[in-house]
């Protein structure tokens, strides 16, 4: 296993320049990846090329430069459409996962006693716009913060707008069911929406075999910048939906404004007034095109390992609590969040450690996910998130840095 899984990380890592860095002379090694993942070179190439060769708007020019530009832009749109198995005309771009569940909370035009059902382990983002839009109605978690499924039914009720969920929860890794939730729900006449944030980058993703209505995602999590994201709808609801923002770009060209309003484009344009983030969606591509050239099949084969090896080495270090340890890998992703018990340090002071001492980059605190730790009574947990470039050998740098503090 250890022979497979580092040719696999091996051939990646390479292409990967932040890996190269060292801290305090030793070689970084980077397991943040569910806060953000480094970006390749043909990314960084991609974003840089915009720059130097066809910097210019998009949709508006008619010089070479333009049509260059928004050649690759539109290029980028229908890499991610085939992602997640999807037609392009269904993208919208936004700025990240946070606006497109913001997109489907002021799209569905929700009132204050329409409810919306969550797992309260959900990331902020996928749990204050329903404070903001509709009445939050969070489904019951384990001690480890896992969702208990078996409660969706009965928390559906007729005022039920909507389920939203997490793919792959940020602190325990766990996949949600979500072929099983789409039936229950859509039994009831009630839409899912999907935070693919943690997913997309994991996981072999098609929103048809998955069944949802609504689909949300950032660039920045799958290899991407920062910046942008994709929000992804049926056509039905992308038509009927309300415009929550106006400007530029996103009206037809036979208007007359000045005399009587305005006819907006067909979707997505319509949703994507003034000048998109440009050189962020052509990377968003490029990272996408470079995922796909690994195979998602292989990257999901080396999570499932790296899963495994790294649950199992911290499971062993006594006085660490791993959460959810007892999912098996095919139910969850290469993520471990976890408590030391180390005399006079917080869970913050022991990634800062990590960092110091072993060059081993984590994250600590509480993930945007604080009702999850206040209901599993956690004062701040470690997270560690391999992605397909990690070896074992980093995941034992790891363990051996872990041990250290424990002990």
């Amino acid at each position: 296993m250890k022979d497979h899984l580092n040719a696999v990380a091996s051939r990646v890592r390479s292409q990967i320049p932040l890996l190269g860095r060292e801290l305090g002379g030793r070689p970084l090694v980077f397991l943040d990846n569910a806060s953000t993942t480094p970006k390749p070179q043909s990314v960084i190439d991609a974003v840089v090329g915009y720059y130097e060769t066809a910097t210019a708007n998009v949709h508006r020019g008619v010089h070479t430069l333009g049509e260059e530009a928004t050649r690759l832009f539109d290029e980028a749109r229908r890499e991610v459409a085939t992602l997640i198995g999807a037609a392009p005309a269904e993208i919208v771009l936004v700025r990240g996962t946070t606006e497109a569940i913001n997109f489907v909370a002021n799209g569905l035009e929700l009132g204050p006693e329409d409810e919306v059902v969550f797992p309260a382990s959900e990331h902020h983002a996928n749990w204050i716009p329903w404070r903001v839009h509709g009445k939050p109605v969070p489904m019951p978690i384990d001690e480890d913060g896992v969702p208990r499924w078996e409660t969706l039914e009965s928390l559906i009720t007729p005022k039920t707008k909507l389920v939203s969920i997490g793919h792959v929860s940020n602190v325990t890794g766990a996949i949600a069911p979500v072929e099983e939730v789409v039936r229950i729900a859509h039994a009831r006449g009630v839409p899912v929406l999907l935070d693919a944030a943690q997913s997309l980058s994991h996981l072999p993703l098609d929103v048809a075999r998955l069944g949802v209505d609504f689909l949300a995602a950032s660039s920045h999590k799958a290899f991407g910048p920062s910046g942008v994201g994709i929000f992804w709808s049926k056509k039905e609801f992308l038509q009927k939906c309300p415009l929550y923002q106006v400007g530029g770009g996103m009206i037809s060209l036979n208007n007359d404004i000045d005399v009587g309003g305005f006819i907006p484009r067909d979707a997505p344009f319509k949703f994507e007034a003034g000048t998109p983030a440009i050189e962020a969606t052509i990377g968003f591509g490029a990272a996408v095109k470079w995922m796909r050239g690994i195979g998602m099949d292989v990257i999901r084969e080396h999570d499932l390992a790296m899963s495994r090896y790294l649950i199992d080495g911290l499971s062993d270090i006594p006085g660490v609590r791993v959460l959810a340890k007892k999912l098996p890998p095919e139910k969850r992703i290469a993520l471990a969040t976890f408590v030391v018990d180390a005399p006079a340090m917080t869970q913050e002071s022991v990634a800062r450690a990590l960092c110091d001492m072993f060059a081993v980059c984590v994250s600590a605190g509480f993930h945007c996910t604080h009702v999850l730790h206040h209901r599993a009574h956690l004062p701040g947990t470690v997270r560690a998130s391999p992605h397909v470039f990690n070896t074992t050998d980093e995941i034992d740098l790891l363990l051996e840095g872990v041990r250290e503090i424990a002990s």
